[in-house]
């Protein structure tokens, strides 16, 4: 902590998350509670599942108290991220509540989400909708090295021997694979060697399957640069939806729903000028809500806090999830639950 300064103000957390992908929703900017120089070590011991909460990122948020807010989204190795599709939804979710509002608007870095409440499904879950940045199949940033652009639906040796490949940035690089039948090794492995090979993934990627369930229905599995299989990944559905499109095997504004190892959401895309903007809906979930002293998080010892478990929510997601496991495993999608 800074040497001379009134303490840091006490953390206010809700453990949330957006189909089984965790996220800390922290009150307040960055530097509102940590130094520079203590901001990374703070949020790994929070992201930390033995030491910490647990969770697979953090969001900080300053409410304007305008119907705004600033938000920063960090890694759990503290590295900061541009977006997170899910814990928008998420932080989306705490703000409509605390303003009883249908709709709020988030900036974070050069972007801003508009974020809408959306139908509570018949479980009790609560669902939000978040329009996310313009998908972008030509990126400054080339995802593949060496390539013609836009890169879509080709063969290329280094990521698969079989598999067709497409790469977009939503802004996060992405590279989908529609397949005709999942093998989660396969997805891993790929994975892999996409990780493994800075040659020709220069920035690396998130890698998604997905597989045509029905004309308006995908199963979708991501492996996830730097953290391997997640339950879920926004802007990999968001990336997903547009290749779908791209390739003709979606009308752009049909909403499909997305079948995750996590849970279920929907998306669509609207056109804006000659882009597409996605839109993500799903579930956003509050786990617990609590209070803790921002110096547990810089010494070595256990972290204790005050709080309490939201059951009814966390009943009526599990609901929806086991509803979602079964439709899986009906169409003979067994996927491993991270």
């Amino acid at each position: 902590m800074l040497q001379g300064k009134n303490p840091m103000p006490a953390l206010s957390i809700a453990k949330t998350h957006g189909s089984r992908n965790d996220i800390l929703v922290v009150d307040g900017a960055p530097d509102d509670h940590f130094a520079p120089g203590d901001l990374v070590r703070a949020i790994v011991k929070l992201c930390d599942r033995r030491r910490g909460l647990g969770s697979d990122g953090v969001y900080f948020v300053a409410d304007n108290s305008d119907g705004t807010a600033r938000a920063w989204f960090y890694n759990p190795d503290g590295s900061p991220a541009l977006l997170c599709g899910n814990g928008m939804r998420c932080v989306g979710r705490i703000l409509l509540d605390r303003h009883q509002a249908e709709s709020t608007v988030v900036h974070t870095g050069p972007y801003s989400f508009t974020v809408r409440a959306a139908e509570t499904t018949e479980h009790g879950v609560r669902q939000v909708s978040v329009e996310l940045p313009a998908v972008n199949f030509t990126p400054d940033d080339p995802i593949v090295a060496n390539v013609a652009w836009p890169f879509v639906d080709r063969l290329l040796p280094a990521f698969h021997s079989t598999r067709h490949v497409s790469a977009l940035a939503v802004p996060n690089s992405h590279l989908i694979s529609v397949i005709d039948a999942y093998e989660e090794t396969e997805l891993v492995e790929t994975g892999q060697r996409v990780a493994t090979s800075p040659d020709v993934f220069p920035i690396g990627a998130n890698l998604s399957f997905v597989l045509p369930l029905s004309p308006t229905e995908v199963f979708i599995h991501t492996f996830e640069r730097g953290a391997g299989l997640t339950p879920s990944c926004g802007s990999g559905i968001a990336a997903s939806r547009a290749v779908l499109s791209r390739l003709g095997l979606a009308a752009p504004e049909q909403p499909v729903l997305v079948r995750n190892p996590g849970g279920i959401a929907r998306s669509w895309l609207q056109p804006v000028g000659e882009e597409w903007q996605p839109i993500l809906e799903g579930n956003a979930t509050v786990v617990y809500r609590m209070q803790l002293d921002p110096a547990a998080l810089l010494g070595d010892g256990p972290i204790t806090f005050t709080g309490e478990a939201d059951m009814a929510e966390i009943n009526a997601f599990a609901l929806l999830s086991n509803e979602n496991l079964k439709s899986l495993q009906a169409a003979g999608v067994n996927p491993t639950v991270v």
